[in-house]
């Protein structure tokens, strides 16, 4: 017997739609409503879809009980609707950051191990094909040698009609900005590639839009890595125009480099080769958002219909967050930042 997921969306913007396109997509998936707090955007869901509109997640949930809730509001919102939505049973499916603090990150992983529910978070871009082929060519440690260095790039151009909506580039909505916003999918690819976060240094700034937003457009990081490995990462949205997000592996026999989608491995003797990702995929929404939402949404749908772990669930999703947070603690202290696990000690981040 198939099982039909019903399926509710909260937070009705710009990333929310490429969400519905997926959703809508999905065989085993029915989108039954939609919620946002400018009720025109929700309704224009249910003009669109036959989905219902609701003024607020209350009132959603107030409806109707839905098997997944896909969380597409400001990041200040996430952890809070998803305990709530958790509390009655619901599974969630969170945009990054899954969090904006340290004490709601072990608010949220306590709530997944006390309830058994699934919980993913939206980092798409391991699902990318050339992503893919990237992971499965850097875990033949005994063609490559060990990993001695990551470098990674987020230049992309943000203007402040960017930020002319009511959350974006505010300290107590956005917290924060172009690194949790933007650079975070990047950090964590090279966080993931290279074994895992255990201390970072950082500092930020606001190079071109004083007096427009409160947070930072421009951030550089020392990261070092289990096993040694040591990174670098410089992401800015004051740049003149948006281009490919580049990350770069160094390892004792080759060295492989993403660019956008492409993939490249060069070689010790500085033959740079094209290699092909398994399968090319179509975008369903910005560039700048990979190709990967679709698969990521199957997957955490099937995991929800197998009852199997999703492997970007809450502690996983998580570590890019406590790098994220570790950057800005260090950019406010200028000290050098171990990263703790937050289920053992809770540093809130004055961002």
């Amino acid at each position: 017997m198939v099982t039909i997921l019903k399926i509710s969306a909260v937070g009705c913007g710009g990333i929310s739609g490429t969400h519905i396109i997926n959703i809508l997509k999905h065989k085993d998936a029915q989108l039954v409503s939609a919620a946002d707090i400018v009720f025109e955007r929700a309704e224009k869901v249910f003009n669109e879809t036959g989905a219902k509109a609701y003024k607020s997640l209350d009132e959603l949930l107030e409806g109707e009980k839905p098997d997944v809730l896909h969380i597409c509001t400001p990041h200040y919102l996430h952890v809070p609707m998803a305990l709530k939505a958790m509390s009655m049973g619901i599974h969630v499916l969170i945009e990054k950051p899954c969090a904006v603090t340290l004490e709601q990150l072990k608010a949220l992983r306590e709530a997944q191990r006390e309830t058994g529910l699934h919980v993913g978070v939206c980092f798409q871009n391991r699902y990318n094909a050339s992503t893919i082929r990237l992971e499965e060519i850097l875990k033949d440690t005994e063609a490559n040698g060990r990993l001695i260095g990551a470098r990674g790039f987020v230049t992309w151009h943000r203007t402040k009609e960017y930020y002319a909506d009511d959350w974006h580039g505010k300290r107590d909505k956005e917290c924060g900005g172009v690194l949790i916003n933007q650079a975070i999918h990047t950090l964590d690819l090279i966080g993931r590639f290279a074994g895992g976060f255990t201390a970072v240094t950082g500092t930020t700034s606001n190079d071109h839009l004083k007096g427009v937003i409160e947070v930072e457009d421009t951030v550089s990081a020392l990261l070092e890595f289990t096993g040694g490995a040591q990174g670098v990462f410089y992401a800015t949205t004051a740049s003149a125009a948006d281009y490919p997000v580049f990350s770069e592996f160094k390892c004792e026999n080759a060295t492989y480099r993403l660019e956008g989608d492409n993939l490249f491995q060069i070689h010790r003797d500085g033959r740079i080769e094209t290699l092909k990702p398994y399968e090319e995929k179509e975008y369903t929404g910005k560039m700048c958002w990979g190709t990967g939402h679709e698969a990521l949404i199957n997957d955490f749908y099937a995991s929800v219909i197998d009852d199997r772990p999703f492997f970007i669930d809450a502690f996983e999703g998580g570590k890019a967050i406590e790098a994220v947070l570790g950057i800005y603690r260090s950019a406010q202290t200028g000290e050098r930042v171990p990263l703790v696990n937050p289920e053992e000690t809770v540093q809130e981040a004055n961002l």
